[in-house]
């Protein structure tokens, strides 16, 4: 088993887009992701613009995964740039005996360019360092890679120095291919030259510096993703519950106007006409499977809407009471849950109690916080019964929607009734 330490960073913790990163694990979708975890694969949106076609930037920087693979990308070049130099100089001069001696030592410094500030940076980011430690000596690295990348660079432009210098006084005999070859690469070596020193590590440091900046805001976007699509699955389930709830209530209706057609038809009228202004509120709503942004004020409109159908139905022995400052009608408020609240005061409590009844619809802000309360003075609470699928659907959207800082209270009026009380932040989800 491999064994991880937490994540270093400057500050310990990052905050991105509202969500806290820690300092050492980060939870994707169920996944968790080490952030010292140097040998895995980063996700893609952590990679760099080149990270799609090369080989090694889809691990983390001086790491063994990367290094390894840089190597099989850049040793070839090296050694092509190498051959390519020596190459230049024999067709030059007309000489292909200097070209072994030349062309292993301009291997060897391209090969020096591209791989010993890589190594001992990799080597350093392995020891697992504080951070501000290992950044530094990283950067060190890469500067002393690139010295002992240009001493080698030196001592092969020093043997064809000396080479160059055998030839002082010599009448050159170069056929055509040889001008040709020397002409085409003469243009092409410097080129080849710059390259490699900006491949001996300058680049792949530059992008370490930035790597953990990079995984956090992915890993953050991530986290926000995952909160988002919870938000929306169980504004799902609540719209799942809306529709189960709907054939019930409208059965009900119709069943009420068939029965008040023929000795109430002025009822019968009046239920059909609150129905339809009630279908018209909600269906739209509920079209597409898709519940949509919502105020408090739009909800409390649902809810009169189908208590208007209710007192319809029950011959006007139901008085509704709606006390809400414009302040606490703008504030956001999730769907349909008001709306189970003042169902279940139906149920429960209206339907059930003979003779009037009232139903209260109560919202108020006070501070930071919005308090909604459906209040009713029906039958009141049973001894013994537990919450049904409304409440316990309500009570896991607000846990999804607010964690710990909503709130559901069922409590006994003292007068008689229930009081359903629910609390939310104002600032939202």
């Amino acid at each position: 088993m491999r064994r991880t330490r937490p994540w270093r960073d400057e500050s310990g913790l990052e905050r991105m887009d509202g969500v806290r990163i820690g300092a050492g694990f980060a939870s994707l979708g169920g996944m968790t992701f080490s952030h010292d975890a140097l040998g895995d694969r980063l996700p893609r949106g952590v990679l760099s613009d080149l990270g799609g076609w090369t080989l090694y930037q889809s691990f983390r920087a001086f790491t063994w995964p990367w290094l390894l693979r840089r190597a099989a990308l850049f040793w070839p070049l090296a050694i092509l740039v190498g051959c390519v130099f020596a190459t230049w100089h024999s067709a030059g001069m007309g000489s292909w005996l200097d070209w072994p001696g030349l062309a292993w030592r301009a291997c060897l410094a391209g090969l020096a360019a591209v791989s010993v500030g890589p190594l001992l940076a990799t080597f350093i980011r392995h020891r697992r360092l504080p951070l501000a430690a290992e950044r530094v000596l990283v950067v060190l690295a890469i500067l002393i890679g690139l010295a002992i990348a240009l001493i080698a660079a030196h001592m092969a432009s020093a043997y064809h120095a000396e080479l160059m210098r055998g030839y002082a006084g010599r009448s050159m005999n170069v056929g055509l291919f040889g001008r040709v070859v020397s002409i085409v690469l003469a243009m092409s070596i410097d080129a080849s030259i710059f390259a490699l020193v900006i491949a001996g590590g300058g680049v792949a440091a530059v992008y370490y510096l930035g790597e953990r900046r990079r995984i956090a805001q992915h890993e953050a976007h991530q986290q926000v993703e995952r909160l988002r699509g919870e938000r929306d699955a169980a504004n799902m389930r609540l719209a799942v519950l809306q529709a189960q709830v709907e054939p019930h209530f409208l059965f009900n209706t119709l069943a009420s106007v068939r029965s008040l057609i023929a000795n109430e038809p002025e009822r019968a009228a009046q239920t059909v006409e609150a129905l339809g202004n009630y279908l018209r509120a909600t269906l739209p709503r509920l079209r597409g499977g898709r519940v949509e942004e919502t105020t408090l004020g739009a909800q409390i409109q649902l809810c009169t809407g189908y208590l208007d159908v209710i007192a319809a139905r029950m011959a006007g022995r139901l008085q509704v009471r709606v006390e809400a400052s414009e302040t606490a009608r703008a504030a956001p408020f999730p769907p349909f849950i008001l709306l189970t609240l003042v169902e279940n005061a139906v149920t429960h409590g209206i339907e059930p109690k003979v003779g009037p009844g009232a139903i209260a619809i109560i919202a108020s802000v006070d501070q930071d916080q919005l308090t909604v309360s459906v209040e009713d003075d029906g039958a009141g609470l049973e001894p013994g019964v537990t919450s049904g699928l409304g409440l316990t659907n309500v009570r896991a959207q607000l846990l999804s929607l607010f964690g710990e800082r909503a709130t559901l209270e069922i409590a006994a009026r003292p007068s008689g009734g229930v009081r359903a009380r629910i609390r939310i932040p104002l600032d939202g989800p």
